[in-house]
């Protein structure tokens, strides 16, 4: 699917004030307007949002950790399709604790964006995924649908092995999809308006014509204006 520069930016634009989970909602609903995005299971959502980054900037992608134990930069390459085949497929699951049965679904946007800033965040976020359950949600009951959850959705915690190639520290970091789709689509944004901003200046066009233009065409502008600079 091809993404228009002039909408990216755009939804950058209203993206940038925004709390990261309305964020995401801004990015992915004028990208997908027939999908309830808010009310995906997270990892579902997320799984559109790394599709979007496969069509803006590819598979791969680079990242960096700090090691925990002697503090190296370790870069490490993760493939968007392969966390996109942790996406859950079903919402709505079944868990046996003990004797009991419970029934919940999978946490959405919606989900998040309902939860109290206190400390029973969690808490409260179980009781409104749960479909059956007990009168009582005792801590081990919670703890039970925490970790079923994590396993049904494993992007609603994703945390990924590493290991530092100068101490041997082995250790396993949070990585968070939507937070780091963002990222990169913020430096690609900034990329595009300095580009604006050369064109502009060497030609003397507006925004929306130099928008308007295909990848393909702005780079060879660009490096027609490059080449003129780098001569004179």
């Amino acid at each position: 699917m091809a993404i228009s520069a002039a909408t990216l930016l755009n939804i950058w634009e209203t993206g940038t004030t925004q709390a990261p989970v309305v964020r995401v909602l801004t990015l992915l609903t004028p990208l997908f307007p027939e999908t309830p995005v808010a009310e995906l299971p997270i990892g579902m959502r997320d799984s559109l949002l790394l599709l979007v980054r496969e069509w803006l900037l590819g598979t791969q992608m680079d990242c960096v950790a700090v090691c925990p134990g002697c503090a190296t930069r370790v870069e490490f390459v993760v493939a968007t399709t392969a966390l996109r085949a942790l996406a859950p497929t079903i919402t709505e699951q079944q868990l046996t604790i003990g004797e009991q049965q419970l029934a919940f679904r999978l946490p959405a946007s919606i989900d998040l964006l309902a939860l109290p800033r206190d400390s029973a965040a969690t808490r409260h976020l179980i009781e409104r995924c749960l479909i059956e359950a007990p009168m009582t949600l005792s801590d081990e009951i919670l703890t039970a649908v925490v970790t079923a959850m994590t396993e049904a959705d494993p992007l609603l915690d994703l945390r990924i092995a590493l290991n530092c190639p100068d101490c041997g520290h082995t250790w396993v970091a949070p990585f968070d999809v939507a937070g780091f789709v963002w990222q990169e689509l913020d430096r690609w944004v900034r990329r595009l308006l300095r580009d604006v901003h050369s064109l502009a200046r060497a030609y003397g066009w507006k925004e929306s014509a130099i928008l308007a233009l295909s990848p393909q065409r702005r780079a060879l502008y660009l490096q027609m204006v490059n080449d003129e600079r780098s001569v004179g």
